[in-house]
């Protein structure tokens, strides 16, 4: 799956909001973000996303500054998340938070979670969290 239509830095929430609206999509759900509650803003740095014909997992690699796909998997006409098997489906959450996990464990961002949403992931910013901050706001 190309993703050369994501810009080069993290989507806003709003963004991913708009992304699941376009009808390209099934469903679409944020996995990992980080909040800047001084800027009311939280920047998505991963995300499922389900077409007709499958899964994909995708993130944001700040160092590249771009979109990749993580993980494929293929499912027979699903029409919403919920037609995505739970164990699938928490694989590939788990996979995208060890891979945040892997930059906070190399301190390069805070391991303390800003609240417990239950399907997004979510950070205060530092450390990473202000590099894609920069990144999102390049250019204003």
């Amino acid at each position: 799956m190309a993703l050369d239509s994501f810009p080069a830095r993290p989507l806003a929430h709003d963004e991913v909001a708009v992304l699941a609206a376009s009808g390209r999509f099934v469903d679409v759900r944020p996995v990992n973000a980080f909040h800047f509650p001084e800027r009311d803003t939280r920047l998505v740095t991963a995300l499922v996303l389900v077409t007709e014909t499958g899964l994909r997992a995708v993130e944001y690699d700040p160092t590249v500054r771009e979109w990749s796909v993580v993980r494929s998997e293929s499912l027979d006409g699903p029409e919403s998340m919920a037609d995505v098997p739970d164990a699938l489906l928490g694989d590939v959450q788990a996979e995208l938070e060890r891979r945040v996990s892997e930059l906070e464990d190399a301190g390069v961002v805070s391991e303390t979670p800003a609240d417990d949403d239950e399907d997004v992931e979510v950070r205060e910013a530092t450390g990473l969290g202000t590099v894609l901050y920069e990144q999102y706001t390049d250019g204003e």
